[in-house]
């Protein structure tokens, strides 16, 4: 027996953030954003549903190839996103981004989100930067 549903969700985009830019000591870009989601964001009851923690860290580790160069443009290569705990919704969350390392086009980022100092998940991210164009 077969059976077929509508899978959907009544808010199918991730948040706007709110981010804050810095440098590390070594002068790289860093990011942070804090967020509150409420039930439109559900996944398990009562928590956040994973595709949007992973939709929120392409979107702010992808700024920083762009804080980098000054350039828009990169694409994301790869995101890897281990969820570490639940994530509760209405709850302040702290997402923080920064650059691991620059190889030519190929900018690499880590991200964590925190909800009270606790770590609910964290990211790696590939982005690459589109090869300069030919005349």
């Amino acid at each position: 027996m077969s059976e077929s549903g509508r899978l959907g969700a009544p808010n199918l985009l991730p948040p706007a953030l709110d981010v804050s830019y810095d440098a590390d000591d070594l002068g790289h870009p860093t990011v942070t954003a804090v967020v509150c989601l409420d039930e439109a964001y559900q996944g398990p009851p009562g928590n956040v549903h994973g595709g949007y923690l992973a939709a929120m860290f392409d979107n702010l580790l992808g700024v920083l190839p762009y804080r980098l160069t000054g350039k828009k443009g990169a694409f994301t290569g790869r995101l890897i996103v281990r969820y570490r705990a639940l994530t509760p919704l209405n709850a302040e969350l702290v997402l923080t981004g920064r650059l691991t390392d620059v190889r030519s086009r190929r900018v690499t980022a880590a991200g964590q989100c925190h909800v009270d100092g606790r770590l609910t998940a964290e990211a790696e991210a590939l982005f690459v930067r589109p090869a300069a164009e030919r005349s």
